[in-house]
């Protein structure tokens, strides 16, 4: 029978491009995952996630706007940057 978990978990202090993990230990499996950010009261950051196994990768973008044309972009954080400030919530649904 399927379980789900809610989980908390702050951002590396030193991000590695291309995304960093969290293993859901309570699961064998992991069948779907949903993972945003608590305290992006500005609304900077993007997430996106994939799932392997009991390992959810995590990566994370900044936003940006171009003001004159409303372009809105998405850029990968740059590998070493600091995300220890933020904290992830992450709703896993698995066996």
């Amino acid at each position: 029978m399927a379980k789900v978990k809610v989980y908390r978990t702050s951002g590396p202090s030193s991000y590695s491009t291309g995304g960093f993990t969290f293993d859901a230990t309570d699961f064998k499996k992991v069948n779907r995952a949903l993972v945003g950010i608590e305290n992006d009261s500005a609304g900077n950051y993007h997430v996106e996630w994939s799932v392997s196994g009991n390992t959810i990768t995590i990566k994370v973008s900044t936003i940006s706007a171009d003001t004159s044309t409303g372009a809105i972009s998405a850029t990968e954080v740059s590998d070493g940057t600091d995300l220890s400030s933020l904290y992830f919530d992450i709703v896993v649904e698995g066996v």
